[in-house]
C-alpha cells in the first residue's frame, strides 16, 4: 500500500487479500484485534516449537481459531484439498519460534496503524475479505475499497482469515483482475 501511495507511477494494479489497515472504530479500538486467546499463545505456545507441534495436533481448533483467525467449522466444511492446504499453512508455520518477535511486533504496529492516504492510490485495486475473518478485517477491508476511487471489493460472508471454501473463486477472481 505504502508503494502504491508513494510510487503511484509505478504501480499497475494491486490486490490486497484480508488487509490488515486501518479503519475507524468506536471508541479508539485498534483497527484490528486479535482473537480470544492469542495473547496467551503469544506469552506460552509461540515460544516453543514443541508447544506449537503440540497445540496443532491437540488443540486444533484452538490454533485455527487464534492463529489463523479462521472457525474451525469453516475447515471443517471445507473439501478436502482446502482442508489439506489450510493444514500445510500452519504446519509452514514451524518453526514458529524464530517468528515469535516478528508477530509480537505485527500485533503491536496493527494495534496502532493510522490511516493512510487512501485517496493518492491511482491504480487499479481488488480487495477480498470475509465478515467471519476473525481479526476483524473484512470491515477493513471494506472500508479500504470505499475509499479508493475505482477499487472493487469481495466480501464474502464466510471464510475466516483464510478465506476457507473460496480458494479456487478467488485465484479465478485475481487472474481476471490481473488480465
Amino acid at each position: 500500500m505504502q508503494f502504491a501511495i508513494q510510487h503511484p507511477d509505478r504501480v499497475s494494479a494491486l490486490v490486497l487479500l484480508v488487509p490488515a489497515l486501518y479503519v475507524p472504530r468506536d471508541a479508539d479500538a485498534p483497527s484490528v484485534h486479535a482473537p480470544p486467546g492469542l495473547e496467551l499463545l503469544f506469552d506460552t505456545v509461540l515460544k516453543s516449537d514443541f508447544l506449537f507441534w503440540a497445540a496443532m495436533q491437540l488443540a486444533r481448533d484452538t490454533m485455527l481459531k487464534t492463529v489463523l483467525a479462521t472457525p474451525p467449522e469453516r475447515v471443517a466444511e471445507a473439501s478436502a484439498t482446502e482442508q489439506a492446504g489450510v493444514a500445510k499453512f500452519l504446519e509452514h508455520l514451524l518453526p514458529v519460534s524464530p517468528r515469535r518477535l516478528g508477530l509480537l511486533n505485527d500485533a503491536a504496529v496493527l494495534r496502532n496503524i493510522e490511516r493512510y492516504e487512501l485517496e493518492r492510490v491511482r491504480a487499479p485495486m481488488l480487495i477480498v475479505g470475509a465478515e467471519d475473518d476473525l481479526f476483524g478485517i473484512f470491515d477493513v477491508a471494506r472500508y479500504t475499497a470505499a475509499e479508493i476511487a475505482g477499487a472493487r471489493f469481495i466480501g464474502y460472508a464466510e471464510g475466516g482469515h483464510l478465506l476457507v471454501g473460496h480458494h479456487q473463486e478467488t485465484v479465478a477472481e485475481i487472474e481476471a483482475f490481473l488480465r
